[in-house]
């Protein structure tokens, strides 16, 4: 079996790296270098500039393999839980104005009469 075939049918067609994921560029490299060695854990997706950088040794094999090993799941709450904060105090902010606009004016009003 063709190593590509082989590598999306068993990881994420993403890259390990930096979780590009348009499988028609992603390529698959051989993380012991040899070509012939098609076994999974000798294989991992990558995207062209990370497999770029991993030949070139600025990307550690065991960074690589934790990586690809290690299914990374975001976790938004964080970011929901700021968000729900930032909205409260937009709406908060919101009722102040609409509050302190219909004071001036009724007080624009009271001294045009």
């Amino acid at each position: 079996m063709d190593c590509r075939k082989l590598a999306f049918a068993h990881y994420e067609p993403m890259c390990a790296h930096c979780g590009f994921a348009i499988p028609a560029v992603l390529n698959v490299a051989h993380i012991d270098g040899d070509r012939q060695n098609n076994d999974l854990e000798n294989l991992v997706v990558l995207c062209p500039t990370c497999n770029r950088m991993y030949d070139l040794e600025l990307i550690p094999t065991e960074v690589v393999k934790r990586m690809r090993d290690h299914h990374a799941v975001a976790n938004w709450s964080k970011l929901e839980k700021r968000a729900r904060k930032k909205a409260a105090l937009t709406r908060k902010r919101r009722e102040a104005a609409k509050k302190a606009v219909e004071t001036r004016r009724r007080r624009q009003q009271g001294r045009a009469r």
